[in-house]
């Protein structure tokens, strides 16, 4: 990110949610971006995944300028360059566990049925959920154990990078700490 603006029209006025921002990651980087309520991160997070657009500087991801793409080269660039993970988990609650894993995989069409099948399974193991967890419905699980299936699901695609918005300050200190543990290890 060199310089990125984003500014928000409200009611009262324009707000200005990101002030010249410049930020360069390097592959295999892990790092946290930390702030009061309030402070950009979300937004921040939306102009990197391409949710959003920023309002004046240029963006450039994995070499591609995001400023370049279309609505929908955005979404396929989104689905195919970045996994997210979310603060409230997004599982679908009429999905079985290894579905929601799966869904992205089903989106972008890639591999086969059983090829995806098997994957999901694998992506579930690599987060530590028995595969006996897999035709179980989200609502079933902890909030630990809903964050760890959106590990795995924003694993599907072998995404470049993944962002999380939040996602372990929901959840309790020790089940944060093996969700961090987890993804240290992911980027090792």
């Amino acid at each position: 990110l060199r310089d990125v603006v984003k500014d928000y029209v409200t009611d009262a006025g324009p707000f200005r949610a990101l002030k010249e921002v410049s930020l360069q990651v390097d592959a295999g980087e892990f790092i946290a971006v930390v702030g009061r309520s309030g402070s950009g991160k979300s937004t921040l997070m939306n102009m990197i995944t391409g949710i959003d657009r920023p309002t004046a500087g240029s963006l450039v991801v994995g070499g591609t300028n995001l400023a370049n793409l279309s609505e929908s080269r955005m979404a396929q660039w989104r689905g195919r360059t970045c996994g997210v993970i979310f603060q409230f988990f997004q599982l679908l609650p009429t999905l079985t566990v290894v579905e929601n894993v799966m869904l992205p995989m089903d989106f972008a069409g890639l591999w086969s049925t059983k090829e995806r099948y098997e994957r999901a399974m694998h992506l579930l193991e690599l987060v530590g959920l028995s595969p006996t967890f897999a035709n179980r419905f989200p609502h079933e699980f902890s909030g630990g154990q809903r964050q760890r299936i959106g590990v795995a699901r924003a694993l599907a695609l072998q995404p470049s990078f993944i962002v999380c918005d939040e996602a372990v300050s929901a959840l309790d200190v020790s089940v944060q700490a093996r969700l961090l543990d987890l993804m240290r290890n992911l980027v090792s």
